[in-house]
């Protein structure tokens, strides 16, 4: 599925015979795909005990971060009530988390190239549960928007962290099952905090936040004593033409790649265009959709929040099932999955905003296709791709080019806040539907774009 999948990023990097940074799928020698895509047997790189340690405490802990960032979205009413705050004023305070979380990433986020992974997370999980047990002793803007921002900056350290341990531990065919599962993280640790979140709202919105902040706090010292180290990255150079070692030497060595030469590569500029708009419209429902369900449909808050959980619980289902997705239907061919993908996601919430009126069977089919069809992107994307292209490159920079996809992204997360916030404002929530939809609709021609020398060749 890998060999498929990086012949398509390749295909997708062709172009003028005269560019240094273009990829040509003749130049990739057999050794190279064969060495560097099956190495995925249980004992390649050591025992498998010490694997699937390093994979459940990564997974417990990128859902323990998720779940830390629940309760800002399901709170949202009650906490504007309490200090008196507009919509626009929410989405700043959305702002404050998102912008550095995405700043950070796409700066310094390829420390964890550097550094060894399992400190880099240590810190984000430390820093991010300190921050957020003091959150609701504050009763003024700004001192929460501070918090948000010294979490986000740290949370945007954990899922490139999270990308190197696993990518180290199971490298090869391996990888696209492993990160469908391992994808399953973000919608669980949703889940699970926005049930926390909805439980604890009964007394008030300040206590939401101090469970999850308990549990990444814990969770931050199993990983420091815990967690095993993986092992050397075994990508080797290997022999290829001149067109694509150009690139490779100038990126061998992972502390002198900066984020403009990750960004010179071949198809990673659209696809970071095309995460833009996915997370963007992915935490606009993440955020919003608890507000939107009591305001304009009329729930209460316990269900507004209970039925947010459909689109996560989608999520889950559409991440779980990615690899087979990937497999099954798609031959392998991570950028004609995601289209796939983003058009469900884009048909599902425009069926959400016709039937939106027509009860809550109706709501959560809808909002169960919408979480399936858009996270289930979120491993090719930030996961599968990254490897895939550092190994094509041949070079140690799986966290650089994950963190950079991923960062890239999540600047439209920064938008998101304000974006939604003054559009429920000045116009309507309807407004923000059909823009949402819109934008679903624009990062599938994106993905199209990156992969348009894909069919010529698969046809040739």
């Amino acid at each position: 599925m890998v060999v498929r999948a990086k012949e398509e990023l390749v295909a997708a990097g062709e172009g003028s015979p005269d560019s240094e940074r273009k990829c040509d799928s003749n130049v990739v020698s057999p050794s190279l795909s064969m060495s560097a895509l099956e190495s995925d047997s249980p004992d390649v790189h050591g025992g498998s005990k010490a694997r699937w340690i390093c994979f459940v405490l990564a997974w417990l802990s990128y859902a323990g971060l998720t779940a830390l960032r629940k309760p800002l979205g399901v709170g949202k009413k009650p906490l504007a009530s309490d200090l008196k705050l507009g919509k626009t004023q929410l989405g700043f305070l959305d702002m404050s988390f998102l912008l550095p979380y995405a700043v950070v990433q796409v700066t310094v986020g390829s420390q964890a190239d550097k550094v060894q992974p399992y400190l880099v997370l240590f810190l984000s999980l430390l820093v991010s549960s300190l921050s957020m047990l003091t959150f609701g002793s504050w009763s003024s803007l700004y001192p929460l928007a501070f918090l948000l921002f010294i979490a986000g900056s740290a949370q945007a350290f954990g899922w490139p962290a999270c990308v190197k341990l696993i990518s180290g531990w199971f490298p090869g065919r391996a990888s696209s099952n492993v990160f469908g599962f391992f994808g399953t993280c973000t919608s669980i640790g949703g889940v699970g905090g926005t049930m926390i979140a909805v439980y604890l709202l009964q007394w008030s919105w300040r206590s939401s936040f101090y469970p999850q902040a308990l549990v990444v706090l814990a969770l931050s010292f199993a990983v420091f004593f815990f967690l095993p180290a993986p092992p050397p990255d075994s990508t080797s150079a290997k022999e290829s033409s001149s067109s694509s070692s150009a690139l490779s030497s100038s990126m061998s060595d992972a502390s002198s790649v900066s984020t403009l030469k990750l960004m010179r590569i071949q198809c990673v500029a659209e696809l970071c265009c095309a995460n833009f708009l996915i997370k963007m419209v992915r935490y606009a429902f993440f955020m919003w959709l608890p507000l939107y369900l009591s305001e304009e449909l009329h729930f209460s808050e316990g269900k507004a929040g209970m039925m947010s959980t459909t689109f996560e619980i989608g999520g889950f289902v559409g991440t779980f099932f990615s690899g087979a997705i990937i497999d099954r239907l798609f031959g392998g061919r991570l950028l004609s999955s995601m289209s796939g993908l983003l058009l469900v996601g884009c048909v599902s919430i425009g069926l959400f905003i016709v039937t939106s009126s027509f009860g809550v069977v109706f709501n959560c089919a809808t909002l169960f296709l919408a979480g399936a069809a858009n996270v289930a992107t979120d491993p090719i994307i930030s996961a599968m791709v990254p490897m895939a292209v550092a190994e094509l490159e041949q070079t140690n920079t799986k966290a650089g080019l994950a963190s950079v996809l991923n960062g890239m992204g999540s600047v439209g997360v920064i938008l998101e806040g304000p974006i939604i916030g003054a559009m429920a404002d000045l116009f309507s929530w309807s407004a923000c539907l059909y823009l949402l939809a819109t934008l679903q609709l624009v990062s599938l021609f994106l993905v199209r774009r990156a992969a348009q020398h894909k069919r010529t060749v698969a046809l040739s």
